[in-house]
């Protein structure tokens, strides 16, 4: 029991020391994150207001709304709610939360073990396990507050506007969000732990990332049984603004690649030579 204590104690040692290092970093992407969702917010005005946005969305082929995950029929047509949701659906800022967890994935193993550090760590009393797992604390405590920081960002920009808008609906999105940019990563630990340097992860993991995008807006794949098995298939922003509910499978699938990805990156992190 007092063993189990030290290495859990460590786990939490590594998260607040990997936080405090790369604390600056974490800061200018939830910085970016929220001023990007107030932006969208405040400049709806600018745009020409609803007639010019939905007017625009009508030219839209079935391609493009299927890649932006654009769904006008969950309600009477595409109003500021729905633009408002597409946000958490826009390349910026799914590339922005992406982006951040893959970098953190890689860095914290294949980049550990290229610049050496990692064996002045586990030179300590520090199983690799509870190394892994304060790594992925880390980095599931910097995408959930990048997400938060998008609702914040967003929740203070519809303050300008002249709309009621559901932001406890808004919220939940953001929390899809967190559990989408969690899952991620956790496939990037998994594709990290075999690695020892920081290029051929980082690029794998962005390659994984991508290639699930893209299968996603296939039909023959996206509607098959397997379809339902991709994380990016779990993550439907807009039709959560407009019902205010998750899909629990949505989470369990999510979930289920974070804690997936982390118990296999720990598996093979634990046995891998690491000279």
């Amino acid at each position: 029991m007092n063993e189990l204590r030290l290495d859990l104690s460590s786990v939490g040692l590594i998260c607040v020391a990997t936080l405090r290092r790369k604390r600056w970093s974490l800061w200018w992407f939830a910085l970016s994150v929220a001023a990007f969702h107030w932006l969208v917010a405040v400049s709806f005005p600018a745009i020409g207001g609803m007639e010019a946005v939905t007017s625009v969305v009508r030219t839209f082929p079935a391609e493009l709304r299927t890649l932006l995950k654009l769904a006008p029929n969950l309600q009477a047509g595409f109003g500021v709610q729905d633009y408002l949701a597409f946000t958490w659906m826009h390349p910026l800022f799914i590339g922005l939360g992406a982006a951040f967890v893959v970098a953190r994935a890689t860095d914290a193993l294949a980049g550990e073990i290229e610049r050496g550090a990692i064996h002045l760590v586990l030179s300590r009393p520090l199983r690799r396990w509870s190394f892994v797992l304060g790594k992925v604390l880390e980095m599931a405590a910097g995408a959930g507050v990048i997400a938060l920081a998008g609702w914040l960002g967003l929740a203070l920009g519809v303050q300008t506007l002249p709309y009621a808008l559901p932001l406890g609906n808004y919220l939940l999105a953001a929390l899809m969000a967190w559990l989408i940019f969690a899952a991620l990563g956790g496939g990037a630990f998994l594709i990290a732990s075999f690695f020892s340097r920081t290029s051929p992860a980082g690029g794998l993991a962005v390659a994984w990332t991508l290639l699930a995008f893209v299968l996603d807006v296939i039909p023959a794949v996206a509607n098959s049984p397997v379809g339902w098995l991709n994380p990016w298939h779990a993550y439907f922003p807009q039709e959560i603004v407009a019902t205010g509910r998750l899909d629990p499978v949505g989470v369990g699938v999510l979930i289920g690649w974070l804690v997936g990805g982390v118990a296999g990156a720990i598996w093979v992190f634990g046995r891998r030579d690491l000279a």
